[in-house]
């Protein structure tokens, strides 16, 4: 199951940005401005951008159990 909403260009603008973070938030079914909420508190507190490794076991299980694929 492939993601259809695509990141609005202040999300891939965002310090914050990541793809496979994106993912992971769409694949939970938060919204394009609920993310940008998230990153916006993130980098209020100081935190560095997530960046899921695809290969990673934890992400694919993760993802698997997201997107029930």
């Amino acid at each position: 199951m492939a993601l259809t909403v695509r990141p609005t260009a202040a999300l891939k603008a965002h310090p914050q940005w990541s793809q496979t973070d994106f993912e992971y938030f769409r694949g939970k079914g938060y919204s394009n401005p609920q993310i940008l909420e998230f990153w916006e508190r993130d980098l209020r507190l100081g935190c560095k951008p997530v960046n899921w490794k695809p290969t990673d076991c934890k992400y694919q299980t993760s993802l698997r159990r997201i997107t029930r694929r």
